[in-house]
């Protein structure tokens, strides 16, 4: 599947990067070279647009941050990406990066695709379930698996064709299929549908679907608490 925490969980969608006014200030943070290694699967989200800059204030960096000292942080998002895309590009550079922690959020744009009639909630289903399958090949990986927040919170469904009625039960759903896989494979639910993200609208990039910098701090905060509840990184 990417808003301020929901426009959070649209970053998961596509989009085009993000112009940086002074391209000095905005340089990628320094890489650790392990032995932790921390890995990324995603989209738009991971990819950080809708930050003041991608590579610094994104969620990603900003967890990568709190990875033990010299962790090494691979952030394979794709703008775009859905479960299918990132099963061809992002899972083969997962397995090898060899891992120790996780973080997976694919849902918003694989959510779109559905509205838009090219997927159905079971296609996700089982997709997600060969993602997550192959992730368990890996040794002594713990997985984060994110899911979607309240759509009908963000601007773009408010303002959208679809009855933000339908909206809810749609997301409902799509969040019921990505708990039942959590479990299956004994992963953890970032669950950021019962956050309170979506209440706050300086969390949402102009675009009212991806996060703003506020945003993607609040998102990267609740991925932490999570990882921080089971054990730490």
């Amino acid at each position: 599947m990417a808003v301020a925490a929901l426009a959070l969980v649209m970053a998961g969608c596509s989009s085009t990067a993000t112009t940086i006014s002074d391209s000095s200030s905005c340089q990628p943070l320094p890489n650790g070279n392990g032995p932790f290694v921390y890995v990324a699967i995603g989209a738009s989200d991971a990819v950080g647009f809708g930050a003041d800059c991608e590579v610094t204030h994104g969620y990603v960096p900003l967890l990568g941050q709190k990875m033990p000292h010299g962790a090494k942080v691979v952030n394979l998002g794709i703008a775009g990406a859905t479960v299918n895309v990132a099963l061809q590009d992002e899972l083969p550079a997962a397995l090898a990066a060899k891992p120790n922690l996780i973080t997976v959020w694919l849902a918003a744009n694989d959510f779109r695709a559905m509205e838009n009639g090219t997927l159905t909630l079971a296609q996700y289903g089982k997709q997600l379930d060969k993602m997550l399958a192959g992730l368990h090949t890996l040794p002594n990986t713990h997985v984060f698996v994110a899911n979607l927040p309240d759509l009908t919170k963000l601007p773009y469904f408010i303002h959208g064709t679809v009855p933000l009625a339908t909206v809810a039960q749609q997301a409902q759903e799509w969040n019921d299929i990505i708990d039942n896989e959590i479990a299956k494979y004994g992963d953890v639910l970032v669950d950021l549908y019962r956050s309170d993200l979506a209440d706050h609208p300086e969390f949402i990039f102009a675009d009212g679907f991806h996060p703003s910098t506020l945003g993607y701090r609040a998102l990267a905060n609740i991925f932490w608490n999570t990882i921080a509840s089971h054990g730490g990184a």
